[in-house]
């Protein structure tokens, strides 16, 4: 399989992985299973708005693409996962959107690899036709919250029961080149971090 160097425009400075960013497949199902168990419990809380390992079967399944979203995985050099986005198609009166979440291991994070996977899920989903996305996050995760407003500051927000959910439009320049995104792309090799043991957890939507 044809490994293609991601553009250094998606690798931020920090960027720490010497592995894959790929398409997830339902023989992942292990992989997965693992990868959300080691998330701390904030950490899942934030992406999945419950305290959520072990996985139901109903989880795993969605997050392995078995309802039909698009599942990106990054692993480390060994195969392990160390993030997963993924991107649920849904049908509006605006048109084609897409339901984006994500999340990374709480030792990668803040060194790129949410903006990595939001990128190109971004692009993939403008080369199937989506106009718009649909990102949930909770209130108390500025972090994400900061990241959404810096790139779509104009983008409509509403309160639901239980996030904050916000509607950006995909422009020209954030779509461009979502019909050639590879499914598998090798992640340029960068100093790993260490845990710091008070790391800010991703969101719901991205890390």
């Amino acid at each position: 399989m044809n490994r293609t160097p991601v553009d250094e425009a998606d690798i931020r400075t920090g960027l720490a992985a010497a592995g894959l960013l790929r398409q997830g497949h339902a023989e992942d199902a292990g992989r997965i299973r693992e990868f959300v168990c080691g998330l701390s419990p904030n950490s899942q809380y934030l992406r999945f708005f419950a305290v959520v390992a072990p996985p139901t079967s109903g989880l795993l399944r969605v997050l392995q693409g078995g309802t039909g979203a698009d599942i990106l995985l990054v692993t480390d050099s060994g195969g392990a996962v160390i993030a997963h986005g993924m991107a649920a198609d849904v049908t509006g009166c605006g048109g084609l959107a897409t339901n984006i979440g994500l999340v990374v291991a709480d030792r990668w994070q803040r060194q790129g690899l949410g903006t990595l996977l939001l990128s190109t899920l971004i692009r993939r989903a403008s080369g199937r036709g989506v106009s718009s996305l649909v990102l949930d996050v909770l209130p108390g995760n500025d972090v994400m919250l900061g990241i959404i407003g810096r790139r779509w500051p104009d983008a409509p927000r509403e309160r639901s029961r239980d996030a904050i959910v916000i509607r950006p439009v995909i422009t020209p320049p954030q779509a461009a080149g979502g019909r050639a995104v590879p499914a598998v792309v090798s992640l340029a090799r960068r100093r790993q971090r260490t845990p710091s043991g008070e790391m800010h957890a991703p969101g719901r939507t991205a890390a």
